[in-house]
């Protein structure tokens, strides 16, 4: 016998999993059929990075003859940036910070400043889609308006669609689809706390080095991820797939 470690995850609603059904669906459909590229959405998230970094107390060990009661100290209130990045198959643009709570009106400052970096891209494909999940502040009427002007119909959205009529809602309960949350908060955030920031300022600085490394070959593999999870969404009929993830990783792993 082995010893498993129960793991815990946000419950999702019967309504919400039929949303993630049908969103999974519907995308796979327009995919296979009209031969869409996911590779032209820019996916966009935002993430708090806390200046003392994060702690993983499970693999926080110190082995000894004797218990050296050792304990670290941690503000109450760690001072943070929240960084919002929009990510899609050629690169990176962003991350843009805020010290600040984020609000509509600080949203949309941060949507015209992605626009005018996405419009100067001379790579940049004649369509492209904008994603963003259901944050308050991303539904607003101010922020779909501006939406609405630069991208139209080609948004995909919680609550777009009341707003618009048209296009797709992006589902609730979903980081597991957004390529920010399964691979870059991560992947950056490993990168930037190896450094030890002491200021917001280093830390600011750190969080555009690690976006800066991540290369496009990376990028491309991770918007082929996020086809395969909407398959995976509908295997599981719009619950929590990580157990089938994991499962088919493995099984590639005794393969290979």
């Amino acid at each position: 016998m082995f010893i498993y470690k129960i793991r815990s995850h946000q419950a999702i609603p019967i309504k919400a999993m039929r949303q993630r059904f049908d969103f999974a669906n519907e995308t796979l459909t327009i995919i296979d059929n009209e031969g869409f590229d996911v590779g032209c959405i820019w996916f966009t998230d935002e993430a708090h990075f806390h200046l003392n970094g994060f702690l993983n107390k499970q693999n926080w060990r110190f082995w000894g003859s004797e218990n050296p009661h050792l304990c670290e100290e941690k503000p109450l209130h760690s001072p943070k940036v929240n960084a919002w990045v929009a990510v899609c198959s050629r690169c990176i643009i962003g991350p843009f910070f805020m010290r600040e709570t984020i609000s509509s009106e600080r949203y949309v400052t941060i949507l015209e400043q992605f626009v005018s970096t996405q419009l100067a891209l001379e790579d940049r494909p004649r369509i492209e889609w904008f994603m963003q999940d259901g944050a308050r502040p991303h539904r607003t009427q101010k922020a779909f308006r501006f939406l609405d002007e630069y991208f139209g119909n080609r948004v995909i959205a919680l609550d777009y669609t009341k707003f618009t009529g048209t296009e797709m809602n992006w589902p609730p309960y979903s980081p597991d689809l957004t390529p920010c949350d399964y691979f870059l908060w991560g992947a950056l955030k490993d990168t930037v706390y190896g450094n030890n920031p002491s200021t917001l300022d280093e830390l600011e600085s750190a969080i555009c080095v690690a976006c800066n490394s991540i290369s496009v070959e990376t990028l491309t593999d991770v918007m082929s991820n996020f086809i395969l999870r909407l398959r995976h969404l509908i295997f599981s009929s719009g619950e929590h797939f990580e157990n089938i993830v994991f499962r088919f990783q493995r099984q590639l792993d005794l393969f290979f």
